[in-house]
């Protein structure tokens, strides 16, 4: 006889789970459209505010303070989250505490909007970004932790997965809108503020379809407290459960060395999540549109994916399930790391291009970057001033293609067309496509000469690629950690149990970041990326010891032991 699936459930039960998976659609916002959109536009207020270095202090980056801000605020939520999950299994607050979360976070996204007119925009921008990520990490905890009441142990992963295809599919929807908003807009004097429209709808729609879940799914049910419960009280019990839990840590051990697998892989797939968008600014210059445009695409190719895992993990059971994800995600570093830009060769291709113009007999600036106050390059006493539009005769551009390719520091590329200076043309020593000064980067020389540039493939359809493997797999990774855990826990302590699952995972949030920024200062970006790939590879090979079995015994045997106390 074979096990109920999800249609065979009640129809309560099915609104339910429902109502529950609507809180990813809701929140998924946050996790697309700001990680598409904020990133870069962060990177531009801070390298507009940062100088002519592009560090704060010498040390920090756009990417590497990004970075900062994911630690701060998952660090937050990590070392505050258990004790909480403690309370939550004794007292019924978790719709409360999804709520303040998710308020927090909705609220403090909304207020990104005002960042042009805030004295500093970037520092602004990274303190509404941290604390509203307080929000968005702190309510996934509570949100996890009402999965395993939501049925039946054997439907977990389908459950969890659906979960995340929902989230998937609205926050892709949204980006869509975003990314069509946003195209609308550019080149534009409403550009800027399409983009802080664009960040403050992700609280709204965050906030607004939130309230479905918290008006349909119910308080789980709380085990029984012997006492009377104040909130300074309620403090003191959640110290003494959690300190009685590490005393009892060795009844749990399946659960124990899944989080250590956690600790390990979710460090390395968060952080990569995290920092994608600003790396593709820092490193890869790819444009905020396209990068927006890569982000929908992993939305929508993650919806059959989760899926997909979900029936694999059906097919040969959760965890060897789960290893293919990881599996899939060390090759998705690898190939990451691999992404770089083709150097330029048409004249199309330059970031200035000149154009010689018979009837004058000068030289116009067809095509420059949109900067602000234009471009300045000075050069062994020479010195340039360029905007779009500007008209130089041949002598006053005469050496400036050496410039740009002499001058330390230049991460733009110029080429002349026609007159005299035809064909001159110039690569800036930190022009994105310039390989062979780091570690690693022999390895995107390698992989631009044999596969991207043969294949004419542009790093705009690289990072697209890539995209389309994250979204193959994301689904599936998330999902299946998120069911395996609940297989191997206590019911009746899933607060607890949860809250330690966000711990982890966030204090995991903590160390990949700040692994990333060592990286960066003592190397560059591309080697802090590479390091990620050995912490998946650790936590993958811890997963393979974790028996699944025995951890779903010990758990069904707590959930007895509580029910007859």
């Amino acid at each position: 006889m074979s096990l109920p699936s999800i249609g065979d459930l009640p129809l309560e039960q099915r609104r339910i789970i429902r109502a529950w998976c609507m809180y990813d659609w809701a929140n998924s916002a946050f996790a697309t459209s700001i990680a598409a959109i904020v990133p870069i536009y962060f990177v531009f207020l801070f390298k507009e505010a940062a100088g002519d270095d592009g560090t704060v202090l010498g040390i920090f980056t756009g990417s590497s303070m990004w970075s900062l801000g994911v630690a701060l605020s998952t660090g937050f939520v990590a070392f505050s989250s258990p004790v909480l999950g403690v309370i939550a299994d004794r007292v019924p607050i978790r719709r409360v505490l999804l709520a303040t979360y998710m308020i927090i976070g909705s609220v403090f996204t909304m207020l990104a909007f005002f960042a042009p007119y805030a004295p500093e925009p970037w520092v602004w921008m990274f303190v509404m970004f941290t604390v509203a990520n307080i929000g968005f990490v702190g309510s996934i905890v509570f949100y996890n932790s009402f999965l395993p009441h939501l049925g039946p142990r054997h439907l977990l992963d389908d459950i969890s997965s659906r979960g995340y295809a929902y989230g998937y599919l609205g926050g892709g929807l949204l980006l869509v809108v975003h990314l069509a908003f946003i195209l609308a807009t550019r080149d534009t004097d409403l550009a800027d503020l399409a983009t802080r429209l664009s960040i403050a709808s992700v609280g709204v729609w965050w906030f607004g379809w939130a309230t479905w879940t918290l008006r349909v799914v119910p308080e789980p049910p709380v085990r029984p407290s012997e006492e009377r419960l104040t909130p300074p009280s309620a403090f003191v019990l959640g110290f003494r459960e959690l300190r009685r839990t590490f005393g009892e840590i060795r009844r749990f051990r399946v659960a124990v060395v899944f989080l250590i697998a956690y600790l390990l892989f979710n460090d390395g797939i968060s952080t990569v999540t995290a920092i994608a968008g600003a790396y593709a600014a820092d490193t890869l210059a790819i444009p905020l549109v396209f990068n927006m445009g890569t982000v929908a695409t992993i939305q929508f190719v993650a919806v059959p994916g989760a899926l997909a895992f979900a029936w694999l993990a059906d097919r040969i059971a959760t965890k060897p399930a789960l290893t293919v994800a990881l599996v899939g995600w060390i090759g998705i570093v690898v190939v990451g790391v691999s992404l770089a830009p083709l150097p330029p060769t048409d004249h199309g291709d330059f970031d200035f291009q000149f154009a010689y113009r018979e009837s004058s007999g000068d030289y116009v600036a067809e095509v420059a970057p949109d900067l602000d106050d234009g471009y300045e390059l000075r050069w062994r006493d020479h010195y340039w001033r360029i905007e779009e539009g500007y008209a130089f005769r041949a002598s006053a551009i005469e050496g400036l293609a050496e410039a740009m390719r002499d001058a330390p520091g230049v991460e733009y590329a110029v080429s002349v067309s026609g007159g005299p200076l035809d064909g001159a043309s110039g690569v800036g020593e930190s022009h994105p496509s310039m390989l062979g000064d780091g570690p690693v980067d022999w390895w995107p020389s390698l992989m631009r000469d044999l596969v991207w540039a043969p294949l004419g493939l542009a790093v705009g359809p690289q990072w697209l690629l890539l995209g389309a493997m994250v979204g193959w797999v994301i689904g599936g990774s998330q999902a299946l950690a998120r069911s395996l855990f609940a297989q191997v826990t206590p019911e009746r302590r899933s607060g607890e149990f949860f809250a330690f699952f966000g711990f982890i995972g966030r204090a995991s949030s903590v160390f990949g970041p700040t692994v990333y920024i060592a990286a960066t200062a003592l190397f560059d970006t591309r080697v802090a990326v590479m390091s990620i790939l050995f912490i998946i590879l650790a936590g993958t090979i811890v997963l393979g010891r974790v028996d699944v079995e025995a951890g779903a015994r010990t758990a069904a045997e707590e959930d007895a032991r509580i029910a007859e106390a």
